[in-house]
């Protein structure tokens, strides 16, 4: 996935995270935000987001 991907997904997942945040202590925020920024990366980088399987596909690796 390319750089422009993940920063404009990163945009669209941060007003729900900026939201969760406040669920912690005020001094651990910034790092709880750093910390699932690199995280939120790590999986597109890792492909953890492709493509589910069709059904046909899903039904020949587990039928």
């Amino acid at each position: 996935m390319m750089t422009a991907e993940v920063e404009q997904a990163l945009k669209k997942l941060n007003p729900k995270i900026k939201k969760s945040l406040y669920y912690t202590s005020p001094q651990n925020r910034q790092d709880l935000e750093q910390e699932l920024n690199m995280k939120i990366t790590e999986c597109f980088y890792n492909d953890v987001f492709e493509q589910p399987p069709g059904f046909w596909e899903f039904a020949k690796r587990f039928g």
